[in-house]
Formats: C-alpha cells, structure tokens, sequence
C-alpha cells in the first residue's frame, strides 16, 4: 500500500512540475488585438533546437478544444503553443484610436475572419524567436476554421515544415482554401475527417485530390477518413488510436524518424492507395493497410 501511494505522489508531483512549465502569454498581431496564448516548452529539457507545432483551433472553441494532445506532443520532445484567435477564449480586445474595442466571433464579418491570419502570423513569429526551437521544424496543426488558417499561411511560408488538418472546407466563414490547396508545395500533410461530416468530408477529398493531380502529393496517405460524424478536434477524442497514428507521424516527419513499413492490399482488393479509415470500434486507425475494407480508392501517384 506505501509503495502505492509513494508511486502515487511521484506521478503528481512530476505531473505538476511539468504543468508549471507552461507559460501563458499575451501575443500583439499588427493590427493591436491581444491573443492570449499558451506556450509548453518541450520535455524533457532539450541540449539542442527542436522542433515546434501550433495549435488553432475551430470556430467557436478555444485552445483548451485539443484536449490532452498538445501535452502529449510536449512529452514527445516537441516545443507546442496553442492561441486562442481573435473574439475566442481570452482574446477579445483590440486597441483602436477611439480606445479598446471588444471582439466576439459572433459578430464578426469577413473582414474580421480573415484577419485571424495575423494572429497566426504573431504566433509563428513569437515561436521563431525562441532559442529553443528549430525555425525550419514547425508544423502547423488546424481545426475547421483553425485548419483553413494553417493552409493559407502555408502557402505563403514555404518554410514551414508540414500541415496537419483536421476536417477542412472548401471555405469557410469566407477564408478559402480551395483557390490555394492544389498550390502547396510538396510539404508532408495529414487530413484527418469524418464521413458523416459531409461538408467537411467531401471538401477534404475534393482538395486531396487536387492537390495529386497538380503533382504536389507527398504520399499517398495524404486522407485519413474516421467513421461517425464527428468534427475537428472531436476526432481525437472520440477515435480509436487516432493520436497515436497521427504522433508517429508527426515524430517521422519532425524527427526523421523511419517510417512503418505498409503491408500490400490482401489479394482481391484494389491495388489503388486507400483511403486510412479510423472507426470507434477496436478496430485501430491507420494509414497503412486498413483492416477492414477499402473506401473509395485513391488515384495513385504518378
């Protein structure tokens, strides 16, 4: 039973030790709105530059909308920071000539949308100046909205080190994709998206797809399709080994790590690349050989 409890208390003590390594900051984007930001700094402590991830959230959430996932990438040696953008969580005030002005996203009009650029723009840019981290290493990971913001700012920092997209649009609230996704350079990218999210779904696919034919894939497992009908960052939630798939990933592409070795369909089955599918059920996500059947094939690369 000591033994137990000494155990017990060991885990909370290293566990709030790590918590306090988190800072909470208050970022300033060029057009003077405050975004509140939350800054975990890679564990353990680092000899040498690392690589960063930044979170963005959906519409209407916060940063707190990842849940355990960005302490999960800080304890994988990545340095992670999470904002909240402008008129969410606790970033809500812009200073005007006439004085402070309150920001509320339900209010916002596509001027205000599309201004959320800066805050992402202040964010890479407060991480760029950190000793710690490797410029030429930061992944940018997106919800809904969040995940629109990460695209176009992709395509205009070719520097940036790879996407990780949770269940983009065509366009949303006016900030597109569509006209830029086909664009983007051959940089490592994960869609992840839900089949019962139809919007979402059939956008993802759309854009995948364009972005093969103008030659830009990496791979071939660029989509990664879940069942249910679950969006953005509900995914990692709610599917099966879904952070785990998208860790090692993420570790491949920011740590050069060798990736798993993908199996060849089953004889009978479409030697087309398919499409990962996740599922609720024990069935685990992957991007290699799924387990279950194929859906709808993607075209091979050329």
């Amino acid at each position: 039973m000591k033994i137990l409890f000494l155990s017990a208390v060991v885990c909370l003590a290293a566990h709030v030790a790590l918590a306090e390594r988190a800072r909470v900051l208050q970022l300033q984007t060029t057009d003077e709105v405050g975004v509140s930001a939350i800054y975990l700094p890679p564990f353990p402590t680092p000899t040498d530059a690392v690589p960063a991830v930044l979170f963005l959230h959906g519409l209407g959430e916060s940063r707190d909308e990842w849940g355990n996932f960005p302490q999960l990438l800080q304890n994988n040696g990545i340095a992670v920071m999470a904002i909240d953008l402008r008129g969410h969580g606790d970033s809500t005030r812009q200073i005007t000539a006439s004085g402070p002005r309150l920001m509320d996203y339900r209010n916002f009009t596509t001027p205000d949308f599309q201004a959320m650029m800066l805050d992402v723009n202040a964010a890479v840019d407060w991480l760029e100046e950190q000793p710690v981290v490797d410029k030429k290493r930061i992944i940018l990971i997106g919800s809904s909205l969040g995940a629109n913001l990460a695209v176009r700012y992709a395509m205009e920092h070719e520097e940036l080190a790879g996407l990780l997209l949770f269940s983009p649009a065509m366009t949303f609230r006016d900030v597109r994709v569509d006209d830029v996704f086909p664009k983007l350079r051959r940089l490592p990218l994960r869609v992840v998206v839900s089949m019962r999210d139809t919007y979402s779904y059939e956008s993802s696919k759309q854009l995948v797809e364009q972005r093969r034919k103008s030659g830009h894939a990496k791979d071939f497992w660029e989509l990664i399709v879940c069942s249910g009908g679950q969006h953005g960052a509900e995914q990692l939630k709610n599917v099966k080994e879904l952070k785990a798939t998208l860790v090692r990933w993420l570790r491949q592409v920011l740590f050069n790590e060798e990736p798993e070795p993908v199996a060849p369909p089953k004889t009978g089955l479409t030697t087309f690349a398919p499409v990962a599918v996740a599922t609720n059920a024990p069935t685990a996500v992957t991007t290699g050989q799924p387990k279950r059947s194929y859906k709808k094939p993607n075209r091979p690369l050329p």
